[in-house]
């Protein structure tokens, strides 16, 4: 195996290795992998260590481990050019901005609206890191967004090497010329990424985990570029140098949301019953409220689907939906990093549990295709929401910028 800029446990070396390896204390008074403090309890070494146990799911550490890494300087990055694209003007403007921050080692936000095309905006500034012998790392907080990443960046990168890395990912602990991953993998990865762009910056957990952002930075070199992306940044993401672009690529604007409230089962299914032609996409704010929405559609002769974080079919679902005019009942584990053509989307129970960026990313799903610009998306309430009325607000917003 080779550890060129990763760190594991020495108890996971799952091979012999014929290399010199560096050898680090894995539990001093913070956990040298994730950074967070230890607990102190009884040992299998027959002493009362320190472990940590903010991060077990990647394996126990305590103060009698070592974390063991390879000394040696990684291989070359092998060039690669992308393939044709076709940006607008708008995208091209962004693109040379990315190549820039690239070229100055700087650090830029993106703002741009959900179905801006933000993926193809990325291509030149990664062709420009590659062929300047950087190494270039994407990630986001979503697995299923890593996926969807991953499709994009192969077909667009023949030559170089490509690692997608999420839970279960045949790609664990490698590392490309481009790697793709979660924002939780890389707590294996040290100062090994010269060009970082985070997608979905504003995405749950990474919004409100600083462990998370600690891994970020571990993983980058001295003098990185950092590049992000995100369709409903925070505050403090504002404060970066920043371009914005508030039209999608297709030049029709976003899909205001409608209001519904009150509402009634009459109303969702009078809603289905609409647009029975098409894909529909309805979110519920938790997971219980999956199978009881299910039953409704179930006692009215409505054959639906259901799909949560923990479901692990979740991904079979999403592409069995993708072939259908079904009904696909979710949480807001699709409210982004998921492109489905002609969908048209309801969110029930808008008032509850809803932040104003998710029901932004939820509207955002209609009319990404350039085939199908337009379609309905409709809050149903109880009552009202600040949430509701800001996410609105900022849709309108935004197409008014990008109408100028």
């Amino acid at each position: 195996m080779d550890l060129r800029g990763r760190v594991i446990p020495a108890y996971q070396l799952d091979e012999p290795i014929d290399y010199p390896i560096k050898r680090l204390p894995a539990v001093t008074w913070r956990c040298q992998r994730c950074g967070q403090l230890p607990t102190r309890g009884p040992c299998t070494c027959g002493k009362r260590c320190y472990y940590c146990r903010h991060c077990l799911v990647f394996g126990k550490l305590r103060t009698c481990d070592y974390l063991v890494t390879d000394p040696r300087p990684l291989e070359p990055v092998q060039a690669d050019h992308h393939a044709e694209l076709n940006l607008t003007v708008d995208q091209q403007r962004i693109a040379r901005a990315i190549v820039k921050t690239i070229d100055q080692k700087k650090r830029l936000l993106v703002h741009a609206v959900c179905g801006a095309g933000k993926t193809p905006m990325l291509f030149p500034g990664i062709e420009r890191a590659l062929c300047t012998q950087k190494r270039v790392l994407i990630t986001t907080p979503r697995a299923d967004v890593v996926r969807e990443l991953t499709v994009h960046v192969k077909g667009a990168f023949r030559q170089t090497t490509i690692v997608s890395l999420f839970g279960g990912s045949a790609d664990r602990l490698q590392l490309g010329d481009i790697t793709i991953s979660t924002t939780h993998q890389l707590i294996h990865y040290r100062a090994c990424f010269d060009v970082v762009f985070i997608d979905e910056v504003d995405a749950f957990p990474y919004h409100a985990d600083r462990t998370l952002h600690r891994y970020v930075r571990q993983a980058m070199r001295t003098g990185a570029s950092l590049i992000l992306l995100s369709a409903t940044p925070s505050l403090r993401n504002k404060l970066l140098p920043t371009v914005r672009l508030m039209r999608r690529y297709h030049g029709f604007p976003l899909p205001v949301p409608r209001l519904q409230i009150p509402y009634t089962e009459t109303d969702v299914l009078d809603w289905l019953a609409t647009h029975s032609t098409k894909p529909r996409l309805v979110f519920v704010p938790k997971v219980d409220d999956l199978k009881v929405w299910q039953d409704v559609f179930r006692q009215h002769q409505l054959k639906s689907e259901t799909v949560h974080a923990a479901d692990p079919d979740r991904i079979t679902k999403v592409g069995q939906f993708r072939q259908t005019t079904g009904i696909l009942l979710t949480t807001t584990i699709l409210e982004r990093g998921v492109t489905l053509v002609d969908v048209q989307v309801a969110v029930l129970d808008a008032d509850q549990a809803f932040s104003v960026a998710a029901l932004i990313q939820i509207s955002g799903r209609v009319g990404r295709s350039a085939d199908f610009p337009e379609g309905e998306v409709v809050f149903f309430a109880n009552d009202r929401s600040d949430a509701m009325y800001q996410a609105i607000h900022q849709i309108k917003q935004a197409n008014r910028e990008g109408f100028r």
